[in-house]
């Protein structure tokens, strides 16, 4: 009898372990295409060649350190829309009533979690007591500390026209013809980890093209560059970062991210934009945090510190950087002067212009914030001055005239946020001051504003709306501004925008929005003021634990300068891109993972232009149970005669990168992802795809032609935990 209860519990105990780890499944696959919806619509909104670096460090960190759901830093997951503020104040009531969390499978149980919401958040959360408090020592961190190195490799492996062999004479009468240095982009990083409220790390890279330490330049183009010259990792960066001290709620050294309010006055790094619209385009500033992250602009450098007690909290920062600009000089009765007629934000160091261009000119940046909060509202102010050593004068342009030139820019901003039971109202609105600028003294004046305010309602668990209006004055300057909006200029613009989400029946999600703006200034597209619209709806279905699918419609207005030769002048047309994506996931037993999208896009504009394009692909990830090794494979066709047809596809790639291509052409995309843990410490990632053209015999154009109608790219890295 003993033994035949001994069997039953073992038996319940094996049953129980494997029903988690297919939870544990699901919930990492939900989180996973999450992500992949929201860096599809980022790279839509905005440039293909951005850099989400920071946001997927942030989902990864989330995935290796886990927040507390028994703490307040639950907050961290509607800053990256995992939940929404309403969710997040049903946790906390939860809490306050029943206590602390005891079990995750207590989620179910919270008001306004659905299944998918639970399944995304499974990943992220843990239980525990709140250690906020807890005493830091030396010896606690030694002992409990985590360590982690990533080395990367990367490299497109045919040649490309930069790296193709050439003599003195001739780079130097064309000295951006090729590229200085070797064709493996590079990147190292260490990180330092002890229970989230230290963390310290660097980081090093060196892009594809420039220098490293083995590559050799004459002496004639290092004479050429002069102080320019470098060799070695290109960027390097680091920080050191603690939380929860007291009095000192954060304190940073090193590089680090800012991000206040809406993000009108100070947001500097990533924001989601309308990749996280719907149910509430409310952003949830996290304050100051560290940059981990190998991007190369928009971030600070130097030291800033937050300090809170009871409801007030204050950050005071100081910055001072090194920033890529093109610098000329032109000749005065007296002497010659310098002057920046443009900031470059590439990153890129490859050909002896971008190196002439490098750390050019320094930037300095202090500031700070101040907020007052209690339990249901909150409301801050934020003001940081900005000063170049070297003005910035532009190139004159009908468009660029309001755009910030001279050396001083000083901003600042006051923001607001309501949120109780079924409301949430928040608005900023923000001032810039410029007396640099002759042209904008003489056009208007020093000063600008700009202003956003929003409400969302959420009437019932299954229906949330959200209404806001934006209106950023034409001549609202700012650097470290990332506010909702149509582009990434939050200046000379103005729109409303109308959101919902609906959950009409049990499984089934409704996201639709609505944005009609208008550009009071010109652009550098368009030679009058101009307007247009955007258009989604997302239908979205669980037909049960392992399988899903969506079906999305979008359809974005815009105006340009017509192309018409016929005409002596350029006037504004409309121009329009539909597109229709349909994507399934869904799973083969417990191993095998797999998802199909087709997407057709449709572009045309009022000059007569009429582009179609369509894309389609087969995922198959083999991902078996309690083995060390995972393999992903990927097989897609595409045609999009013209650019403005182009398709983005997010691809699956090695951890802590990513990669989202937009494809144009005609032709097939297969890669490989293969994973292995070696041992309990070190993992390995490898990759390599293929993208194969049936319409050309080039690749790329300029110095990353490729002759032949292929293009292959090899990723390898290699993750060392402690």
């Amino acid at each position: 009898m003993k033994r035949l209860v001994l069997v039953i519990v073992s038996l319940f105990v094996v049953s129980y372990a494997k029903a988690q780890i297919a939870i544990d499944t699901l919930s990492t696959e939900a989180l996973n295409n999450l992500l992949i919806e929201q860096v599809e619509r980022l790279a839509e909104d905005g440039d293909e060649d951005a850099d989400y670096e920071d946001l997927l460090e942030n989902y990864v960190f989330l995935s290796e350190n886990p927040v507390n759901l028994n703490s307040e830093e639950t907050m961290g997951l509607v800053e990256l829309h995992l939940l929404s503020v309403f969710q997040y104040e049903e946790l906390q009531k939860y809490r306050r009533f029943y206590g602390d969390f005891m079990f995750l499978d207590e989620l179910e149980m919270v008001e306004g979690l659905d299944e998918q919401t639970v399944a995304i958040i499974r990943p992220v959360v843990c239980l525990g007591k709140d250690e906020s408090k807890d005493k830091i020592t030396l010896n606690k961190m030694a002992r409990y500390g985590k360590h982690q190195i990533v080395g990367r490799y990367e490299q497109v492996l045919e040649q490309q026209q930069g790296y193709a062999p050439i003599d003195d004479s001739a780079l130097l009468a064309k000295p951006n013809s090729r590229y200085l240095g070797s064709p493996q982009k590079l990147q190292f990083k260490y990180t330092y980890n002890y229970k989230n409220k230290i963390r310290a790390g660097f980081t090093l890279e060196k892009d594809a093209g420039e220098m490293f330490f083995t590559d050799k330049v004459s002496d004639t183009i290092q004479k050429l560059l002069g102080s320019q010259y470098h060799r070695g990792f290109d960027f390097a960066g680091f920080h050191l970062y603690a939380k929860d001290l007291g009095i000192v709620k954060a304190a940073v050294l090193g590089d680090y991210q800012l991000a206040f309010g809406q993000g009108l006055t100070l947001w500097s790094g990533m924001s989601f934009g309308k990749a996280g619209a719907g149910s509430s385009v409310m952003k949830q500033g996290r304050g100051l945090s560290p940059k981990g992250s190998a991007s190369e602009y928009t971030f600070m450098r130097g030291a800033a510190i937050t300090l809170g007690g009871g409801p007030f909290s204050g950050t005071i920062f100081y910055s001072n950087r090194l920033v890529d600009a093109n610098v000329s000089v032109t000749d005065t009765l007296e002497s010659e002067a310098e002057f920046v007629s443009s900031l470059q934000e590439t990153g890129y160091h490859r050909t002896i212009g971008e190196l002439q261009d490098r750390h050019a000119i320094r930037q300095q940046v202090v500031g700070g914030h101040l907020a007052y909060a209690i339990a249901h509202f909150e409301v801050g102010y934020t003001a940081h001055h900005t000063w170049l050593n070297v003005p910035l004068e532009l190139k004159p342009s009908h468009y660029n005239q309001f755009y910030f030139q001279g050396q001083k820019l000083t901003n600042q901003g006051v923001d607001f946020k309501y949120v109780k039971g079924k409301y949430a109202v928040f608005g900023e609105v923000a001032m810039s001051m410029n007396f640099d600028s002759t042209a904008l003294r003489q056009a208007q004046g020093p000063l600008d504003f700009a202003g956003l305010i929003g409400l969302t309602v959420k009437p019932a668990g299954y229906l949330n709306f959200t209404v806001m209006y934006r209106d950023y004055g034409k001549a609202y300057q700012n650097l470290y501004s990332n506010a909702f909006g149509e582009g990434s200029r939050n200046q000379g613009q103005r729109g409303i925008y109308l959101g919902a989400e609906v959950a009409p029946a049990p499984y089934w999600n409704l996201l639709a929005y609505v944005d009609q703006f208008q550009y009071t200034w010109l652009t550098s597209q368009v030679n009058a003021p101009s307007r247009g619209h955007d258009y989604y709806l997302r239908v979205s279905h669980s037909f049960n634990k392992r399988t899903q699918a969506y079906l999305q419609v979008r359809s974005k207005t815009k105006m340009k300068n017509s192309t018409d030769g016929m005409v002596f002048t350029h006037y504004p047309i409309f121009y329009t891109k539909n597109s229709v994506r349909f994507n399934i996931n869904y799973q083969i037993g417990w191993d095998i993972h797999c998802a199909n999208k087709a997407e057709y896009a449709h572009y045309r504009n009022d000059d007569g232009s009429n582009e179609h394009g369509y894309f389609l692909c087969q995922d198959i990830a083999y991902k078996p149970e309690s083995k060390p090794y995972s393999l992903t494979f990927r097989y897609a066709i595409f045609d999009a005669k013209d650019y403005n047809a182009r398709i983005y596809a997010y691809e699956n790639d090695v951890l802590y990168s990513f990669s989202v291509p937009a494809l144009y052409g005609k032709g097939m995309r297969v890669y490989l992802l293969g994973k292995v843990k070696l041992f309990n410490a070190l993992t390995l990632y490898a990759r390599i795809g293929r993208t194969i053209y049936s319409d050309r015999d080039q690749v790329g154009s300029g110095l990353t032609l490729i002759e032949g109608n292929h293009k292959t790219d090899l990723k390898v890295e290699m993750i060392w935990k402690l």
